[in-house]
């Protein structure tokens, strides 16, 4: 029976809720207008100004930490966007609460330095679901007494030491020990009429007082109470518009070549005043598809555009000096002299457990460590980085010294030497695949030097590609792939090292032969 009459209740409710819906639709007085509910979106910790400038960053984690000794007390506010929000209750927790303990109005507690020494203190709106994402932490770091600072060193972010008049300089300060307690210091200028800096060490040159350039010394205080500053100078100059500037000719297309994987070269110059403000100075490229300038530093484009261009320098009155510069299509070098732009490699391939490794010498090579091909067999293949363009009008002649490991150890009885490419034509989009001349060994020269290296030759307008034949003297081709296959070299069971000294495109053969000869080697072809 109670079943029942349950049941029979049900069509009283629905119709009541129709006829409310009904009259509601008639007449909107019959129900009362609903404010909107603003729920928060996001959520801050906001610090008492002084403990704000104890903030620093854990080398660590990178996060954000405040450091506090046992027995601090800190109360913490908050903020919730946006302003016009609802419900304004939050929840504080702790992840460590025997470290650091948090009360329901946000005051946090240094408990103790044991175990994690650290706790993150976290605040969410009441009643968000936890992955709402509406919710601040703070790393607060335990320590049981403090720990002074001892030193501090002030550097700039840049190699710069000085500027000019209204521009800006960054300075880091590094507190020594390590373990120091407070991470962070104060900033302050002794010659402010000279420079200023501000709470996070950005320097402004201010005046010079008609000098070509002052000094100003700029301090960084320990908050500790430890009195301990660091300090550094700034040097800033005067603006002085340069009345001409003359650019050095050394790389000018009569002195020099271009390669685009050297990415950018610095030009040198000079101005009259000497003292002049380098930034007043104009710098154009005459052809930005092929070479961009800025502040003389030219950078070349990597998206294969080759040619002559014009570099011009121009000071505010109008007087200027230029350089003609040539980048050619087809030129490969790589001499290995800068650490940070290789643009060749052993590639990264591994087997048996075992991985190949490079390591760059400051002499100017690689040595190259092979893996494990198989049980009998090691393989360590040299490849671009980079995408390769050749132009055989121009440089038909790729060459690669390096050490050749039948040479090298006595005990390998074989070793596949493969010249492999993938690549098309620019303009027409035709296919150039596979491996150069037909398979193994198929070089065109090879020469073997004085020092035990080789120097490997392919006359590419007479070794053709599987897939596409012979390149074209006519167009630019551009590769993706392009590499040496060093395999099977056997029998060995161990990792095996090779060096390789340089790769570069030649004109003849001839320039091969002088290039090894200007490395005061002799040579003989094998």
């Amino acid at each position: 029976m109670k079943t029942q009459r349950n049941i029979s209740i049900v069509p009283v409710v629905l119709c009541t809720m129709f006829l409310g819906m009904f009259a509601s639709c008639r007449d909107k007085s019959v129900m009362p207008d609903v404010e909107a509910a603003y729920c928060p979106s996001s959520i801050e910790i906001v610090l008492p100004e002084q403990e704000a400038g104890l903030l620093y960053e854990d080398p660590s984690t990178g996060t954000m930490t405040l450091p506090l000794i046992v027995g601090e007390k800190v109360t913490l506010q908050w903020t919730l966007k946006p302003d016009t929000v609802t419900f304004t209750d939050v929840v504080w927790t702790s992840s460590n609460p025997t470290n650091v303990s948090v009360s329901d109005v946000g005051v946090i507690e240094a408990l103790s330095a044991a175990g994690l020494g650290y706790s993150i203190i976290s605040v969410a709106p009441k009643g968000m679901y936890s992955g709402s994402g509406v919710t601040y932490s703070l790393r607060v770091k335990v320590s049981a007494t403090m720990t002074p600072a001892t030193s501090i060193d002030v550097v700039p972010v840049s190699e710069e030491n000085s500027i000019f008049k209204g521009d800006q300089l960054q300075l880091v300060a590094t507190i020594l020990p390590a373990e120091a307690t407070y991470r962070t210091v104060a900033w302050s200028s002794e010659n402010e009429s000279v420079a200023v800096v501000d709470a996070n060490g950005l320097v402004t040159g201010v005046d010079t007082h008609g000098k070509l350039s002052e000094t100003a010394t700029i301090v960084a205080t320990a908050k500790d109470g430890s009195g301990v500053v660091g300090k550094y100078n700034v040097r800033v100059k005067d603006v002085v518009d340069p009345t001409s500037v003359i650019l050095d000719k050394a790389f000018d297309k009569d002195n020099y070549t271009c390669c685009v994987y050297d990415k950018s070269v610095q030009l040198a110059f000079t101005t009259v005043p000497e003292e002049s403000t380098f930034s007043k100075i104009v710098w154009e490229s005459s052809e930005p598809e092929i070479a961009t300038v800025v502040d003389g530093v030219v950078y070349f484009n990597q998206n294969g555009n080759f040619g002559d261009f014009t570099i011009t320098a121009t000071c505010p009155n109008g007087e200027s000096d230029e350089i003609r510069m040539s980048m050619p299509a087809g030129w490969i070098r790589e001499h290995f002299n800068n650490e940070n732009n290789l643009t060749w490699g052993v590639a990264a391939q591994s087997g048996g457990g075992t991985e190949t490794s490079q390591e760059w010498n400051s002499e100017g090579y690689v040595t190259c460590t092979t893996y494990n091909q198989n049980a009998t067999n090691q393989r360590g293949d040299f490849q671009a980085k980079t995408k390769i363009w050749l132009c055989t009008a121009n440089y038909p002649i790729f060459a690669i010294r390096m050490d050749y490991v039948l040479d090298k150890y006595d005990f390998l009885t074989f070793c596949g030497y493969k010249f492999d490419c993938a690549g098309k034509d620019k303009e027409s989009g035709k296919e150039y695949k596979g491996e150069v001349g037909g398979g193994n060994n198929t070089w065109s020269k090879r020469y073997k030097c004085s020092d035990g290296s080789s120097v490997m030759v392919y006359d590419l307008r007479e070794k053709a590609f599987p897939t596409g034949g012979i390149l074209p003297a006519t167009t630019i081709a551009e590769f993706t792939t392009f590499q040496i296959k060093y395999a099977d070299m056997r029998p060995c069971e161990t990792q095996l090292n090779y060096n390789v000294y340089w790769v570069e495109t030649f004109k003849s053969m001839d320039d091969v032969k002088a290039a090894i000869e200007a490395e005061e080697l002799t040579w003989e072809e094998q």
